[in-house]
């Protein structure tokens, strides 16, 4: 053990795979429980219900036949395209070198690894394969085929299948032919200014600090800011098909040739479970992007792209998640469209009833957004305990490798803590933080503090700061303030004007 220990470094990534062996949730070998309360055991068994339930999952929403969607998809199977475009050899050798080594491969056992193995006459073989695909708008059905391995859920019942969260398993030669793809998207998916997720300068911490700072001068104009957040289920899962395809043609100006390849991208997709060593019968994927793919997110932000806006009501969306906000002095007067939590107000008595599709919509103290805990009144007393529990909780997972008597070296355990632990304390904290009460900032600290301690074996007498100037590390508050000042110059020379405005 001893060995292992001091063998153990970064660069051969030894000291990772020792951390994902304390950290990673490992998949669940409980017994799963049928809906009609049946219990099963077996590897084969378990990846059949699982199957069953994703299959579900894979199927859109039911909605009515709109006649201008047949009508275009009718169209596009109909034309004829022609397209001269080439894939040279070396862009598809340039996208290989940058894959990731130690991903899972796909249905085709294909692994990043061995693709950067390949010799250069098999290379420009490939190149070929995808210049006559993309010439024709095909996506061969051999690489629409998903592995899916099942993950248990934190916090959840493991014996429902349907609290395992599901990891899709693809073709790693198809994960080179989307990357070529994408290039030719993003020249025409312009995603909209609301739009915060999968895009360059935008991030969760941009999304949360604009409804801060939004929160905030409504506060000082003494307003109230009510606010809306919809939590659609399965989003990415449910995508309707034809749908996409008549938005790509109606609402963009991508080339029919490469509407017609997304359309080949989304039809006739499959996939099987794997548990252990057992795989599920073939099972077809009727809706939504396809998980592990790069061109889902893109897809899915076209999709949603012509969510409607109101000249009242402000919208802000992160992928799927998406929130209305508004304000007015009166809070009653505020809540009109909207529902879920009144910032600035800690009665939630007296208020009108919202409901969306006849279904009562609850007015809440405290919400979470992004993996933020708000309350009404921003006190971040929440988001406080959240954090520092989850950060503990890593801290005691950590504690063999981290603790004085072990044999890695100090400095390697100080880069442990400011990899593993203290992300998490500071996640999205250039927004909230100007929120946190005195005592909030102690509970921060004192995280970092005791993790100091165990890591250095400081003596008791030691004060802290002299314990952070010998480890080298800034405390929690300093990190922040010096976090934010990036975040705020970073923002006013963005080239989007809605991120500059932040800063103002």
């Amino acid at each position: 053990m001893e060995r292992f220990h001091r063998n153990v470094n970064f660069k051969n990534k030894s000291l990772y795979q020792l951390n994902r062996r304390l950290l990673k949730k490992k998949a669940a070998d409980t017994p799963l429980q049928t809906t009609t309360g049946h219990k099963i055991f077996g590897a084969d068994e378990k990846a059949e219900l699982f199957a069953d339930t994703m299959e579900n999952q894979f199927i859109g929403n039911a909605g009515i036949d709109l006649q201008e969607v047949n009508e275009t998809i009718t169209e596009i199977n109909l034309e004829q395209t022609t397209s001269n475009t080439y894939i040279n050899p070396k862009q598809v050798l340039d996208i290989i070198n940058k894959l990731p080594n130690g991903k899972s491969p796909g249905y085709d056992n294909i692994s990043n690894t061995a693709l950067k193995n390949l010799p250069h006459n098999i290379i420009t073989q490939i190149a070929h394969i995808f210049t006559a695909c993309l010439r024709i708008s095909y996506f061969p059905k051999i690489w629409k085929k998903a592995t899916i391995v099942m993950i248990p859920k934190p916090g959840k019942n493991h014996s429902i299948p349907e609290n395992q969260r599901p990891i899709s398993l693809l073709s790693t030669i198809s994960k080179v032919y989307e990357k070529i793809i994408l290039k030719t998207l993003r020249i025409y998916i312009k995603p909209r200014a609301e739009q915060h997720a999968f895009r360059e300068g935008h991030s969760t911490t941009t999304q949360l600090f604009h409804l801060f700072k939004e929160v905030k001068n409504n506060q000082k104009q003494k307003k109230y800011t009510a606010a809306t957040f919809l939590d659609i289920e399965k989003a990415f899962d449910r995508v309707w098909h034809d749908g996409l395809i008549y938005k790509l043609k109606t609402n963009t100006r991508l080339p029919i040739n490469m509407i017609k390849l997304i359309k080949s991208f989304l039809s006739d997709r499959s996939f099987q479970v794997r548990v252990v060593d057992q795989q599920s019968t073939t099972r077809q994927i009727q809706a939504g992007v396809p998980q592990g793919s790069c061109l889902s997110p893109l897809l899915y932000i076209q999709y949603v792209n012509d969510l409607p806006l109101h000249d009242k009501i402000q919208t802000s969306i992160f992928a799927d998640d998406t929130m209305f906000h508004t304000a007015h002095k009166n809070r009653n007067y505020a809540i009109y469209k909207t529902e879920a939590i009144i910032f600035g107000s800690r009665q939630n008595k007296h208020l009108r009833q919202i409901k969306i599709k006849n279904q009562t919509i609850k007015w809440k103290n405290k919400i979470k957004y992004l993996g933020v805990t708000m309350d009404s009144k921003l006190t971040m007393n929440g988001h406080t305990k959240t954090t520092t529990q989850k950060a503990k909780g890593v801290r005691a997972s950590l504690y063999p490798i981290l603790n004085q008597k072990s044999p890695i070296p100090l400095r390697t355990r100080i880069q442990l803590y400011t990899i593993y632990i203290k992300p998490i304390l500071l996640y999205a904290s250039v927004a909230w933080a100007p929120q946190l009460s005195q005592s909030n900032w102690r509970e921060l600290e004192a995280v970092q503090n005791i993790a100091l301690r165990t890591i250095t074996g400081a003596y008791y007498l030691t004060t802290n700061e002299e314990i952070r100037q010998s480890a080298d590390v800034r405390s929690i508050s300093e990190t922040i303030q010096f976090a934010k000042a990036v975040f705020l110059y970073r923002a006013s020379i963005s080239r989007f004007s809605h991120i500059r405005v932040l800063t103002q």
